[in-house]
C-alpha cells in the first residue's frame, strides 16, 4: 500500500511535499486514506522432514525449512483529478527515488532457517517423557532513522537521512532463536477405563534469552538492543503443573 495523497516530480524523483496544498489530488480535504491494492511478494523454500512413528515405545519427528521472502508495496501511480471531480490513477512514467518507489527487498519476517524437533518416549510404569526443539534464524524487519522527515502528510518513519544516502529497506535481522521445552506425565488407573494423568510442563528449558522485537531506529543508542515482548514465545524459562481425567 503507497499514500494516494501524493503527487511526484519528474525533476527529483522525490514526492510533492504534502504541505503543497494546491498539488494535493484533493486540496479541499485533508489527508484521504485509502488503498490502491499493487503490492505483491514472492516466497520460495525448500521443506525436508522426517518421521519415525510410534514402535518401540518412542517417535521421533524432525522438519527443517530453508526458505525467503521478497515483498514490495507496488510502484506508487500519479493520483489525478479529472474535470467531474473522478480520480485516477495512472502510471509514472518517470523514476523515484529508492524511499518512495515501491522497492522489492526482503520483507520484514523473512527467515533463512528454521527447524522444529520433537520426541515422545513411553518410559513405562506410566510415565510418559515428550519434549520439542525449536529453532529460527534471525528474523528481519524495517529500520528508521531520526532524519528530517519527507513531508508525506504522515508521521512515518523515514530511511532518507540528512546527507541523502538511504537506509537498506528491511536491513535489520534480529537475533536467532533457541527453544527446548519439555513434559514429565505419569498416568494413574482408576480402574476400567478410567485415569488420571499428571503433567509437569517445562518451558525454555535452558532459559535463553530469545527476543522478538529490537529498537530499530540507527540514530538511537540502544539501537539493535531487544526490547520487550509479551509473545510467550520469547519468555525466560516457566513451569506448568496439570492433570487430565479420562473415562
Amino acid at each position: 500500500m503507497f499514500n494516494q495523497n501524493l503527487t511526484y516530480s519528474e525533476a527529483t524523483g522525490d514526492n510533492v511535499p504534502f504541505s503543497n496544498i494546491a498539488a494535493r489530488p484533493y486540496p479541499y480535504w485533508g489527508f484521504v486514506n485509502g488503498e490502491y491494492m499493487q503490492g505483491w511478494s514472492n516466497y520460495r523454500a525448500l521443506d525436508t522432514s522426517l518421521t519415525k512413528r510410534f514402535s518401540n515405545r518412542w517417535q521421533l519427528a524432525a522438519n527443517y525449512t530453508f526458505g525467503a521472502l521478497w515483498d514490495s508495496t507496488g510502484d506508487p501511480c500519479q493520483t489525478i483529478r479529472n474535470a467531474d471531480e473522478s480520480i485516477d490513477c495512472v502510471p509514472i512514467a518517470f523514476e523515484l527515488r529508492r524511499d518512495v518507489g515501491g522497492e522489492y527487498t526482503r520483507a520484514t519476517t523473512d527467515q533463512r532457517h528454521r527447524a522444529v524437533v520433537n520426541g515422545i518416549w513411553e518410559v513405562g510404569a506410566g510415565f510418559q517423557v515428550s519434549g520439542l526443539y525449536f529453532y529460527g534464524s534471525g528474523q528481519r524487519t524495517s529500520v528508521s532513522c531520526s532524519c528530517t522527515a519527507r513531508d508525506t502528510g504522515t508521521g512515518g518513519a523515514s530511511r532518507l537521512r540528512d546527507d541523502g544516502t538511504f537506509l537498506e529497506r528491511n536491513s535489520f535481522v534480529g537475533q536467532p532463536i533457541h527453544r527446548v521445552d519439555t513434559r514429565l506425565q505419569k498416568r494413574f488407573s482408576l480402574g476400567g477405563q478410567r485415569a488420571i494423568d499428571g503433567m509437569l510442563e517445562l518451558f525454555n528449558v535452558f532459559n535463553r534469552g530469545n527476543y522478538g522485537s529490537y529498537t530499530t531506529n540507527v540514530d538511537n543508542a540502544a539501537y539493535g538492543l531487544p526490547t520487550y515482548n509479551s509473545n510467550v514465545a520469547y519468555g525466560s524459562r516457566a513451569a506448568q503443573l496439570g492433570f487430565r481425567f479420562s473415562f
